[in-house]
């Protein structure tokens, strides 16, 4: 909860019976001098007024024709600052069973109950989830981060998985492999080391194929895609850290790895896995094409434009 003079006191059973009563029938104006304040203080300010514990919300973009809000929530962990709702957001896999549902995230959806932005009241759905494909509810992606509409009405995400996850691999020099099983239980981050790499993908929110994750493209080794925006029919993303924590990538042997991954109808697979231990993106592009012709450069955060030469829609 706020106090009055803007910081914050834990209740909890211990002291409840007293903290309490210090709150009852008070409104945000009893805390706050200036809506200013409860914008800066949201989170306590929400607490105070009884709004529901949400999870890790990365994004929030705003559909060009429907108006409905989608979120990208990059996973469903607790924090020290709170716990997401239980009745909206798994924080857990549950079970040992491999296919179990896998809490890495999601894309949620807002509908307000009116056109114009003035409703008080809304209804909300889980759009996609998380989880790999052949998991309960999984869409096959995790940790999704930001979000951003094309022309069509289509939402396009990034991923922003750990580094230190990255196909089943720590970082630094000598990277040792993390444990990858399918019966564990618990927070199970390690299971998004069977995606690789972050990566973009596409959902069509409309017509024959809406709420299909469709993949788009795959970043360079232990690098973050993010900030997706669209000019046009040009999509711009920025590629951050490409490489990070490891030696460049020229000359360093690979790493090779056995990784489990659910097939589609639940049952379980074994696939060899070799990547790069580090990464000479882009000085490893032809000129042309924004490197340096180098393979022996180093690695570089950059931004990049992805359009049709033909001048069409990218999808």
């Amino acid at each position: 909860c706020a106090t009055e003079d803007g910081g914050s006191l834990v209740v909890d059973l211990t002291n409840e019976a007293t903290a309490l009563p210090g709150y009852k029938k008070k409104t945000l104006a009893d805390f706050y001098t200036s809506q200013g304040a409860i914008v800066v203080d949201s989170f306590l300010a929400a607490n105070l007024v009884g709004g529901t514990p949400s999870s890790r919300p990365e994004d929030l973009e705003v559909h060009p024709r429907t108006k409905a809000v989608f979120i990208a929530y990059t996973d469903h962990i607790a924090g020290g600052d709170g716990y997401p709702d239980s009745r909206i957001f798994q924080t857990a896999k549950l079970n040992a069973d491999v296919d179990a549902k896998q809490p890495s995230g999601g894309i949620y959806k807002i509908i307000e109950n009116s056109a114009d932005g003035t409703g008080t009241s809304f209804r909300w759905t889980r759009f996609v989830e998380s989880g790999e494909a052949g998991a309960d509810d999984g869409a096959g992606f995790a940790n999704v981060d930001n979000l951003a509409f094309d022309t069509k009405g289509n939402i396009w995400g990034v991923t922003d998985m750990s580094t230190s996850q990255h196909n089943g691999f720590r970082t630094g020099a000598e990277p040792t492999e993390r444990t990858i099983d399918h019966t564990d239980t618990g927070a199970t981050s390690s299971l998004v080391g069977v995606y690789g790499n972050n990566w973009v993908f596409y959902v069509p929110t409309s017509g024959p194929n809406a709420g299909e994750v469709i993949p788009f493209a795959y970043g360079p080794v232990r690098c973050e895609i993010t900030g997706p925006t669209f000019i046009g029919d040009t999509l711009i993303v920025a590629v951050q850290h490409p490489g990070e924590s490891v030696p460049i990538g020229a000359g360093q042997p690979p790493l090779q790895r056995d990784i489990e991954i659910l097939n589609l109808d639940g049952s379980l697979f074994t696939q060899s896995r070799t990547v790069p231990l580090g990464s000479n993106w882009p000085s490893s592009l032809p000129k042309a094409d924004g490197g340096d012709g180098n393979p022996s450069g180093p690695p570089r955060p950059s931004v990049v434009g992805i359009r049709r030469k033909s001048g069409e829609r990218l999808v």
